[in-house]
């Protein structure tokens, strides 16, 4: 009787021991880690070591084991809280708080994790050193990133907002299908505008009420899309939420238009009466970002190439990964002999002809950011930058309109938030 009692106490330590395994390989962040691994695996290691003491019976058995169950409990979570505060004050992303969190202020906080510190230091010196070619030119020196410099996505984030998320939603999947790489899709209620609303709580449910009326389909597409989808539901600051914890690494897909109000129509009692912060999220999210249209075209693609580094990421981004079904590639700017040379060899790797045009033989105008000859027929365009202001609808004109004037399509940029964006 005994055995079996001690042989059900130590399959239910592996059973919580599994939970822990699962929650390391599952969990976004080092905090949620380590919770999986000090609170189930301290009780799945203490049951069987429990069930050993049980199975062997002996006084001598019961006083090793009880010494050690006790040194298990009292260190154990001592380390994993030393752990965890010097995880938090190096900076370690947080994932899935939003703005909660309780230790800003109290603590001093690295602004970002060593890693990608030192991530960035290997590619600001690959663009300042190896990767710098001399200007036949000018005899300037102009630096072109090597490919290798470049980081990859390793993972697609997309903001659910409005009727039309789930349209987006596919087309991320598909993308996130075709790369390999999983995906989550953020469904963000603002508070902060429902606090700017006559009545907050009325607000928020019918926030609630609309969101509801299409999560169903968003769930539908991890299993139609054949591509791993984590489904996330938060409330807070919108902004904060959709750029997630701040990972270079994540390529973040945003609708060109709306916002985490899902155009339930209540207007504030401000002025603006309706919230507009949706290109203001780019300020909180380092890495690609791209504005997105629903349905994805085959076609040419403009580059605003200023010779930045954010400009090459990008462009290396959209032919390495073929973001578009691009037919040709059109570089709008002052480009030299040596840039013109790179950017061929590039283009030339995926099979895509690329057209160089000059603002001195086609200018534009100072309200736009490329001339109309250049935008015909274009799907998607890369930037350094988004226009300012950051509004989406700036005196009844679009914010598509400035970069040239009734055009619609994806606009890819990469920012770095180190750099003082």
């Amino acid at each position: 009787m005994m055995d079996l009692i001690g042989l059900l106490v130590k399959l239910a330590g592996l059973a919580f021991l599994l939970v822990a395994t699962i929650g390391l390989l599952r969990f976004e962040d080092v905090f949620q880690r380590m919770h999986a691994a000090t609170k189930a695996g301290t009780l799945g290691a203490g049951l069987i070591l429990m069930g050993t003491v049980i199975n062997k019976g002996t006084f001598d058995a019961a006083f090793t084991g009880s010494i050690s169950l006790v040194f298990l409990i009292l260190t154990i979570p001592v380390a994993s809280h030393i752990l965890a505060r010097a995880a938090y004050i190096s900076g370690s992303e947080i994932a899935g708080i939003g703005d909660q969190d309780a230790l800003r202020g109290v603590l001093q906080r690295s602004q970002q994790p060593l890693e990608r510190s030192i991530e960035e230091l290997a590619l600001d010196t690959a663009f300042e050193s190896d990767d710098t070619v001399t200007s036949t030119e000018d005899g300037e020196a102009h630096s072109i990133p090597s490919l290798d410099a470049v980081i990859m996505p390793e993972r697609v984030r997309v903001a659910a907002l409005g009727q039309d998320a789930p349209l987006l939603a596919k087309r991320a999947a598909k993308f996130a299908a075709r790369a390999s790489l999983p995906m989550t899709a953020v469904v963000a209620l603002d508070t902060h505008y429902a606090d700017q609303t006559p009545d907050k709580a009325e607000t928020l449910r019918k926030m609630r009420d609309e969101v509801s009326s299409w999560l169903p389909d968003l769930n539908k597409l991890s299993g139609e899309m054949n591509v791993p989808i984590d489904l996330v539901y938060e409330e807070g600051d919108a902004e904060a939420l959709m750029a997630g914890v701040g990972d270079e690494r994540e390529f973040l897909v945003l609708p060109t238009n709306g916002w985490a109000d899902h155009e339930i129509g209540v207007g504030t009692i401000h002025a603006t009466r309706e919230p507009d912060s949706l290109l203001r999220v780019v300020n909180k999210h380092p890495g690609p970002v791209i504005y997105a249209v629903d349905d994805a075209e085959a076609g040419p693609i403009a580059v605003q190439f200023d010779g930045s580094f954010n400009v090459w990421r990008g462009l290396d981004l959209a032919i390495r990964e073929g973001l578009w079904d691009a037919s040709e590639v059109r570089v709008y700017g002052f480009v030299d002999v040596d840039e013109r040379a790179e950017i061929a060899a590039r283009c030339g790797e995926a099979d895509l002809p690329v057209t160089f045009i000059s603002p001195q033989s086609d200018p534009v105008d100072d309200d736009e950011i490329f001339p109309q000859s250049v935008m015909e027929d274009v799907i998607g365009v890369i930037l350094p930058d988004l226009p300012r202001p950051l509004r989406v609808n700036w005196y009844r004109w679009f914010w598509q309109d400035r970069i040239a004037k009734d055009w619609r399509g994806d606009v890819l940029v990469w920012t770095q938030l180190s750099k003082g964006r």
